[in-house]
């Protein structure tokens, strides 16, 4: 990637404002307040005269351990690949600051839901379509009173509260490999097959990911990604590894729901989208019985392999984690209109097993009818009744969904 550090930088503010709206907050207060957003320093800031919130880089560092994490071990005559093709890797430094002229309550409400969405976004992509797609953590860094004392004296501004989150690590891409001397030919003549050299390697899988978003009372789209991946029918899971989906690859995908047997859900592919180093899966739109339909929400694994199951020439890689999530439909807008009860359409909800909660207060599963503070799931899984319990007149709450303790992603809120 070219060394632009105001690209990530942009990032990090763009999430900021596109989760601002729905940080928790705003709805315990009932509205919202939106500062301004700069990655300038705050000496700069605090002379634009109104409320701002600042995400300033104010330092940098390099990462020698994961500079030399880069290369694998190799036997070369020179000992090693050279120096200037390391890779250059970055820790940023970000000075997280509130600035407002006349209440501390608007700094306070800033940092508070800055420290939220930061929180629940540990892990920072690059945007889609970006020419070299990167990736960064995102963690709050412990920093002494004196020594941030000696930061804002240099910055010649009044101290005002402040965090310090380190973004890493942020790799700029080596020179270019030399090319490699060609192999020399060899021959390998043996008489005893047990002398054979052992065949290649097969699939391998790293983990599974996905993506998804969902739209907020008020605001733009907010994005959401899950590693392991979380989806529901008619949802696409990425399954990462090396050796996958290869061109003439006799490679199958399997299912293992818990304590179950294996299912051959290799349908479930999108051979245009993937790849060796991925296999793209949609899952079918409608629950039901794998491959032909979704199997119910809870939690499952999938692995990769050839020859049936339990044979002498069966291969299979190590299992990795993918959750099933029950599929919350949000068609007539993200919140529930008219008078309780209010009734969830979906697929996947199962009686005995679902969960629903409005904010953080969970509701008791009835068999029909449900009062304040009661909801009941409908014969075939695809529709759920519920009254939210009495609350803050006015306020806008999340519905929250569990089917087999996984959570459908956010989708329907509902107003006290």
């Amino acid at each position: 990637m070219a060394l632009d550090l105001s690209a990530v930088t942009d990032t990090l503010l763009d999430l900021l404002k596109n989760q601002w709206g729905a940080a928790p907050i705003w709805t315990e207060l009932g509205s919202v307040f939106k500062p301004g957003f700069t990655g300038l320093a705050p000496d700069v800031a605090f002379a634009e005269g109104s409320p701002q919130l600042g995400l300033y880089l104010y330092h940098i560092e390099s990462d020698t351990a994961a500079e030399s994490q880069f290369w694998q071990p190799q036997v070369t005559t020179a000992g090693g690949e050279p120096t200037r093709l390391l890779p250059l890797a970055l820790d940023l430094f970000y000075l997280l600051f509130a600035y407002s002229e006349k209440s501390y309550q608007q700094e306070q409400e800033a940092i508070s839901a800055a420290l939220r969405i930061f929180h629940a976004n540990p892990i920072v992509r690059s945007e889609p379509g970006t020419v070299v797609p990167w990736e960064l953590t995102l963690t709050m860094e412990h920093r002494s009173y004196d020594e941030l004392s000696r930061l804002w004296q240099a910055i010649t501004v009044p101290l005002r509260m402040s965090v310090v989150y380190r973004a890493a690590v942020v790799f700029i891409d080596p020179d270019q490999m030399p090319d490699a001397a060609p192999n020399p030919m060899a021959y390998t003549i043996v008489a005893d097959p047990a002398q054979l050299p052992p065949p290649a390697q097969g699939p391998a899988l790293l983990g599974t990911f996905s993506e998804g978003s969902y739209q907020p009372p008020a605001g733009q789209q907010v994005p959401l990604s899950h590693s392991p991946a979380a989806v529901a029918a008619g949802q696409t899971a990425w399954l990462l590894g090396s050796g996958l989906g290869a061109p003439g690859s006799s490679d199958s995908v399997y299912l293992l729901p818990p304590g179950g047997t294996e299912i051959d859900v290799s349908a479930w592919t999108v051979p245009a989208q993937s790849s060796s180093a991925k296999v793209v899966l949609t899952l079918p739109t409608a629950t039901g019985t794998p491959p032909a339909g979704a199997p119910a929400p809870g939690r499952y694994q999938l692995r990769a392999g050839s020859g049936a199951a339990g044979s002498a020439g069966a291969v299979r890689t190590a299992p990795v984690a993918v959750d099933i999530a029950a599929f919350v439909s949000a068609a007539a807008g993200p919140v529930l209109a008219g008078s309780a009860p209010f009734t969830v359409t979906g697929t996947g909800f199962t009686a005995g097993a679902t969960q629903v909660l409005t904010g953080t207060t969970a509701l008791t599963e009835v068999a029909s009818s449900p009062a304040a503070g009661q909801f009941s799931v409908a014969p075939g899984g695809t529709s759920l009744t519920f009254a939210p319990p009495p609350g803050p007149a006015g306020a806008t709450v999340q519905v929250r969904v569990l089917v087999s303790g996984v959570e459908s992603e956010p989708a329907l809120w509902v107003t006290l």
